[in-house]
C-alpha cells in the first residue's frame, strides 16, 4: 500500500483459497480487516490506516483481480470471495474480526456476517444499501433516474466490450468512474495507479467478471428481496456520503426484525467514494462505532 504515513507497515503474500493474495497490515490488538471498492485496491485505505493503526491491528487485502492479488480467469461471485476472505482470514490465524466494506465488497461482507456471523464482532458498510431495502414507488422512481449516472454498469459487465474500454487508449471510462462520483478530488497518482492496474488485460477481465457475476447480481438479490429471512444479527453501521444521491435517504428504513443491532449514518461532504472524500471522519466513525480504545 502506497502514502501511508506515521505507521509501521507489513506486506506479505498469502495464499487463500488457492490464489496469492497481497496484504498490508499495521498496528496491534483487535483486528479490523477492511475490504476496497471498484476500481480501488488496498490503497483506497491508505488514509484510514493511518488513522486507525494506532488503535487496532488493521489488516487490508488486495481482492481477487484486484491491486497485487493474482487476477485468476474465473471466482468473481460473492461465494468465492468469502471464501478468498475466509481463507484468509485462516491463513492469518484470525478468528474473529471487525469488517468494513466499502461498495461492492459490503455484498461479500453481508455474506461473511450472515454466514459466519461467530467470526465477526461487527461490521460497517460504506456505500452500499442495507440487503433488506423494500422496493417502493418512490424507490423504482429513484432507480429510474439513477440510470442515467450507472450506466456505465451494463458496459463494464459486457464480455469483450468491458475490458476493452476499461483497459485500453486514454482509459476514459475508468477514469470517469473515479471521478464523476467523488466530491473531494481523489487524489491524481492515486487514480494513475488504479488506471495502471486496469491495463493489465487479465485485470480488465477480472473488472468485467466482477460485475457481471457478483456487482449486478448483488444489487438484483437486495431488490428482489434475497435477504428477506437471513437475519443480520453482527451489529452493523451503514456509512453513506450525504451527496451520494443514487438512493433516497427513505429507502435506507431496515425493520429490526431482518437486523436487530442496525444502523445508518449520512456523512457530509461525501458520496458514493466516501473513504476518499472524507477519510479523517471515516476512520473516526470507524473507530468510534467499533469501540477501539484511545490512540497510544
Amino acid at each position: 500500500m502506497d502514502d501511508v504515513r506515521d505507521v509501521e507497515v507489513r506486506e506479505r503474500t498469502v495464499t487463500a483459497n488457492g490464489i496469492r493474495m497481497h496484504v498490508t497490515e499495521a498496528g496491534e490488538g483487535e483486528h479490523v480487516i477492511l475490504l476496497h471498492g471498484f476500481p480501488e485496491s488496498s490503497r483506497e485505505y491508505a488514509r484510514v490506516l493511518s488513522a486507525l493503526a494506532t488503535r487496532a491491528h488493521i489488516v487490508v487485502p488486495d481482492l481477487r483481480g484486484a491491486g497485487r492479488t493474482e487476477a485468476p480467469a474465473s471466482g468473481y461471485d460473492v461465494q468465492t470471495v468469502v471464501s478468498d476472505v475466509v481463507g484468509l482470514l485462516d491463513e492469518l490465524g484470525i478468528q474473529r474480526t471487525a469488517i468494513v466494506a466499502h461498495d461492492w465488497s459490503a455484498f461479500v461482507a453481508f455474506e461473511l456476517c450472515l454466514t459466519h456471523p461467530a467470526r465477526f464482532s461487527r461490521l460497517v458498510a460504506i456505500a452500499a444499501p442495507p440487503p433488506y431495502i423494500r422496493m417502493t414507488r418512490t424507490l423504482a422512481w429513484a432507480m429510474v433516474k439513477a440510470m442515467r449516472h450507472l450506466w456505465f454498469q451494463l458496459v463494464v459487465a459486457t464480455p469483450g466490450l468491458g475490458p476493452r474500454l476499461l483497459s485500453r487508449g486514454a482509459q476514459r471510462l475508468p477514469t470517469w468512474i473515479l471521478r464523476f462520483f467523488e466530491v473531494q478530488r481523489i487524489p491524481d497518482d492515486d487514480v494513475a495507479a488504479y488506471l495502471a492496474v486496469l491495463r493489465e488485460p487479465a485485470r480488465a477481465r477480472a473488472a468485467s467478471a466482477l460485475y457481471r457475476h457478483l456487482i449486478l447480481p448483488g444489487f438484483g438479490a437486495i431488490i428482489g428481496g434475497a435477504y428477506r429471512g437471513r437475519r443480520l444479527t453482527v451489529p452493523t453501521l451503514i456509512l453513506f456520503g450525504a451527496e451520494d444521491g443514487l438512493l433516497p435517504k427513505d429507502a435506507m428504513t431496515v425493520s429490526p426484525d431482518d437486523a436487530p443491532d442496525l444502523s445508518i449514518e449520512f456523512v457530509p461532504g461525501g458520496a458514493h467514494y466516501l473513504v476518499d472524500d472524507q477519510p479523517a471522519e471515516v476512520a473516526r466513525r470507524i473507530g468510534e462505532f467499533l469501540e477501539l480504545p484511545a490512540a497510544a
